[in-house]
């Protein structure tokens, strides 16, 4: 049997002041899919080991990925696409077909690109054979994707942990389908409901609650995949929520049954998802009075993984400023900063302002004077688990800038902040500084909070703040909550 394999990922922030281009995707095509995703802790990489197991053909379509920003340019959307399409055109006679998306990308002129583009797949393949998509826990589930996937199969972690698993998980779903050992019946909720990132860990609290009963739910053979999806908050487009998709074998009654009971306790539990935020000059205050380190400062509403630029300087002006008692380390994506420091050269004392370059409504440029203490190429593998275990990025021209005891690391392009390899491949080991700010709202934590004395989320402006209301939302779908919160809702 030849099973086709696929790619795509990215979410997006319609708040973002920065667009997304064909370039942010670095896609790969055929063989190179394999190459970068063999043996590696991704989803692909374990749909890859399963089927390659099974003995089962796999032909690679492509494989894209682009961090987190605004709507993918209309023009490089369109080239991506046809890329993929034209692949899955050249493939031949398939069996089925295993594709691993993120679930909330959107692009100019479409608010639904998972949908579209499994639309587009059908039609070239046709509506008998399976499709099972593997999707980030943060999807924004649509009619158009349950109506073109056989299967949708969520994480079951946050911060993202499972990713490996998940695409094992749905590799192995997929062979039951072709096996016809598993008819799949697939039923969902979609639920009026945006939750805060910050206080949605799976391991504890409502959302791990709620994973729990679906876990439990798989575990005792009632359903083949029960995932609950909590949607990436920052997208003003109709369709948009919360939602829940049950996965049975055969069973469609009580796959529609589970939906419902677990629609029925996310949305019971909306309220307990509210999360604390400390003053960022409060937090470093509390850091200083803390023995030892580090303290990790979460910077959530510049998260480079949530949408945002990363050049927000709502804790670096106080950063610099505070009577630090040990090294702090700080990510910051301001390119003119990069160039100019790049010319200065290694040693080099300057004067110049950083930050502010990209989201100018929430954040101005801090004036610093430091030392230029290292110059790379920007390229640095994620060790950590989830989040492209294994898998290279670049960030551009990079640069350790000495501001006092602040080390900040700047680079050309956006990175996610969650590992600390982040920091550590630039001569900057998280674990001896006195105070780190991440900017992630959630999925730093599995990294940090084994090394971490105390974390404070800080309240900062910017695209990805925790405060919802704060946005001016014209296109969503109304009412839902917290936006009207006396909103009813029955599963």
């Amino acid at each position: 049997m030849a099973i086709a394999i696929a790619s795509l990922h990215q979410e997006s922030n319609t708040f973002s002041p920065v667009r997304t281009r064909y370039e942010d995707f670095d896609p790969v095509f055929g063989a190179a899919v394999l190459e970068r995703h063999r043996g590696k802790l991704t989803e692909t990489g374990g749909i890859l080991e399963v089927l390659e197991n099974a003995g089962r053909s796999v032909v690679p379509i492509g494989a894209a990925w682009a961090i987190t920003a605004n709507r993918a340019v209309r023009a490089d959307f369109t080239r991506l696409i046809d890329e993929f399409c034209a692949r899955l055109e050249a493939a031949g006679k398939l069996d089925a077909i295993a594709f691993d998306m993120h679930g909330s990308m959107t692009a100019e002129g479409e608010d639904d690109v998972e949908g579209y583009v499994l639309e587009r797949f059908r039609r070239i393949v046709g509506t008998e054979i399976p499709i099972v998509v593997t999707l980030d826990l943060h999807a924004n589930v649509t009619a158009a994707m349950m109506r073109h996937a056989t299967a949708l199969v969520g994480y079951h972690t946050y911060p993202h942990v499972d990713m490996y698993e998940t695409g094992a998980k749905a590799a192995r779903l997929l062979l039951g389908i072709l096996d016809g050992r598993i008819q799949p019946a697939m039923r969902w909720r979609k639920i009026p409901l945006i939750v805060n990132a910050e206080n949605s860990q799976s391991s504890s609290g409502p959302f791990g609650a709620l994973i729990g009963k679906a876990k439990e739910w798989e575990a005792a053979g009632k359903a083949e995949a029960v995932s609950v999806f909590p949607v990436q908050p920052w997208m003003d487009i109709p369709e948009m929520g919360s939602s829940v998709v049950v996965v049975t074998n055969g069973d469609e009654q009580a796959a529609d049954r589970r939906a419902a009971k677990l629609a029925a306790r996310f949305w019971n539990t909306r309220r307990k998802f509210e999360v604390k935020l400390t003053p960022p000059k409060e937090a470093i205050a509390k850091a200083l009075a803390i023995d030892g380190g580090p303290v990790v400062l979460a910077e959530s509403s510049d998260s480079t993984g949530s949408g945002s630029p990363g050049d927000s300087t709502g804790v670096l002006k106080h950063l610099v400023r505070a009577p630090l008692t040990g090294p702090a380390a700080i990510f910051l994506v301001d390119p003119e900063a990069v160039a100019k420091l790049k010319a200065a050269g290694v040693g080099a004392t300057v004067k110049l302002k950083l930050g502010g370059r990209f989201d100018t409504k929430n954040s101005k440029a801090v004036e610093v004077t430091g030392r230029v203490r290292l110059l790379s190429d920007g390229r640095w593998t994620a060790r950590a688990r989830g989040y492209n275990t294994g898998i290279e990025t670049s960030m551009g021209d990079t640069v350790v800038f000495e501001v006092g005891q602040v080390r900040i690391l700047i680079a050309e392009r956006s990175a996610m902040t969650v590992d600390p390899e982040l920091f550590r491949s630039h001569g900057i080991d998280p674990a001896w500084c006195k105070i780190v700010v991440v900017k992630s709202p959630n999925g730093f934590r599995a990294a940090y909070e084994p090394i971490a004395r105390k974390i404070f989320v800080v309240d900062t402006p910017g695209v990805s703040s925790a405060n919802l209301g704060s946005f001016r939302w014209k296109r969503i779908t109304r009412p839902i909550y917290p936006l009207d919160p006396e909103i009813e809702f029955t599963a």
